[in-house]
């Protein structure tokens, strides 16, 4: 499943950035490529085909889309194995945090996919007889490799030149503001070595060494010892302390009055109603996200809605749950685009 999704993943960047060299266009002859596609170590090539109604540049377009399709498919089957995947770890279960998989999703929505050097489409032919255009593409994988293997080298460095800028006897959440920009380069070098596997003439990828690595368990460490403190504002924000304390728990946070690194000061509002048997409670939370001086790093207002057919406190254990979700979420969107 992970060859797949990786596998359409590259399909997507390969789809999206050929760029546009001094190819060919004829509508004399059918080139040999139309029927005897090229074959050339350490080169693959792609031919697509699509029907002209009309406007030949849309046609060849179309086809231009499946002969890329077509050399996907080519790398696709050269691959023996799995893309490599790096086990998430951050507590002694071996489990990591939701928290941190929520970060670092968060992250990943945020990268464009990345573009691929050396395609290009290398002939057009449209067939004026049969209405017929045809796309010849071409990828040179060593050099793309090449290209890649150097990108991946400089995302590297610059994740081991951050780890070296932030000092480590500084405090825990000035050390993760420091160090948040490694996980979205870690994320982007995640992507380039996907597509490294891909194109790799031995579907070789460029591993972790020992000092990403140590990177990635400093950041994991790091959101491990954050300790957050709740405060609530009003009534029903207290009844739901404790329930919002357990599911941020099972977010990976520790809860705690006692030297926190954030603080969320929010108000609730549970509005409870029954209908057809069934048990609805609807909550509203106002939170604030401050640090330890007392700034506000994020505030924003969220719902949930839980719903039983056993009872009301069933239903609002459920919205308690639904809305420590959205909290969860907010803290990681803050940690990747608002905490600075």
């Amino acid at each position: 499943m992970r060859l797949m999704v990786a596998v359409m993943t590259a399909s997507l960047v390969l789809s999206g950035c050929v760029s546009s060299p001094s190819k060919k266009e004829s509508s004399g002859s059918t080139p040999h490529w139309v029927v005897d596609e090229p074959i050339q170590g350490g080169h693959v090539y792609g031919v697509g085909s699509a029907p002209v109604y009309g406007d030949s540049a849309r046609a060849l377009q179309q086809a231009q889309d499946a002969a890329r399709v077509s050399m996907v498919q080519k790398l696709k089957v050269t691959i023996s194995g799995s893309f490599s995947q790096d086990t998430e770890e951050v507590r002694q279960t071996g489990q990591q945090t939701q928290l941190m998989k929520t970060v670092r999703n968060t992250i990943k929505s945020t990268i464009p996919n990345a573009e691929l050097d050396n395609l290009e489409v290398q002939e057009n032919y449209v067939d004026t007889k049969g209405k017929v255009a045809y796309s010849l593409v071409h990828l040179d994988r060593i050099k793309a490799s090449s290209k890649l293997r150097q990108r991946i080298g400089e995302l590297d460095l610059k994740v081991t030149d951050l780890d070296a800028k932030t000092p480590s006897n500084i405090d825990t959440l000035r050390q993760l503001q420091g160090l948040m920009p490694a996980l979205k380069y870690l994320e982007q070098r995640g992507r380039l070595s996907e597509q490294m596997q891909l194109v790799d003439v031995n579907n070789r990828s460029v591993p972790k060494d020992e000092m990403l690595r140590g990177v990635e368990d400093r950041i994991k460490g790091l959101f491990d010892a954050l300790v957050v403190n709740l405060i609530p504002s009003n009534n029903d924000g207290s009844k739901m302390r404790g329930g919002l304390s357990e599911s941020l728990t099972d977010l990976g946070l520790r809860i705690s009055k006692q030297s926190p690194h954030l603080t969320f000061r929010y108000s609730a509002n549970l509005r409870p109603m029954e209908k057809g048997e069934r048990f609805y409670v609807f909550a509203s939370g106002k939170v604030s996200i401050e640090d330890a001086k007392g700034r506000t790093l994020s505030s924003f207002t969220r719902e949930a809605k839980g719903v039983s057919g056993a009872s009301k406190e069933q239903a609002e254990f459920k919205a308690v749950q639904g809305l420590a979700k959205a909290l969860g979420q907010e803290l990681a969107n803050s940690f990747v685009s608002k905490i600075d």
